[in-house]
């Protein structure tokens, strides 16, 4: 016989038999499964008994209705099928449930790529001994800049030779 049970909460554990053709589900009294919790619609959902199985219903509850995390309007329930209803987890149980259908896996054709370089990579040249270069010309420019600084000293401090006269 099909049943739901609460999986999560304040309420898990609680059970309810599905022994008629239609079960309300909701927080308000008069309902066939009355669950307290504030996340339940006064009257939330129900759960029809059909030839092809059980058919849930949510009926414009606040927080929604999901089956196996997608949010529903009508489905037709499977075995272990977890159903939200509002923030409570319920599942659905029993032999009288029937199996989801599992679609037969598609053989897909295997495809090779094969990606060849563009270009080799050169391998790097050794490295030899670095040339002193820029330090010549460090030096070059240290010594004119010596021999400039040297000149205007003289320039300007008459450190000339003085004319007799």
């Amino acid at each position: 016989m099909a049943c739901l049970t609460v999986l999560d909460g304040s309420l898990k554990g609680q059970r309810f038999t599905l022994e008629q053709a239609m079960t309300r589900v909701g927080r308000r009294e008069g309902n066939d499964w009355v669950l307290q919790d504030g996340s339940i619609s006064g009257t939330h959902c129900e759960i029809e008994k059909t030839d092809a199985g059980f058919l849930l219903r949510d009926l414009g509850s606040t927080n929604g209705t999901k089956v196996n995390n997608v949010a529903i309007k009508e489905k037709n329930l499977s075995r272990n099928d977890i159903i939200l209803m509002g923030e409570v987890p319920v599942m659905i149980e029993g032999d009288d449930v029937p199996q989801s259908e599992r679609p037969e896996p598609i053989a897909v054709p295997r495809t090779t790529i094969i990606i060849q370089p563009k270009r080799t990579l050169e391998t790097p040249k050794e490295f030899g001994k670095k040339s002193n270069t820029n330090k010549v010309w460090v030096a070059v420019i240290v010594v004119l800049v010596l021999v400039i600084a040297y000149l205007l000293v003289q320039l300007f401090t008459g450190g000339g030779a003085a004319t007799a006269g």
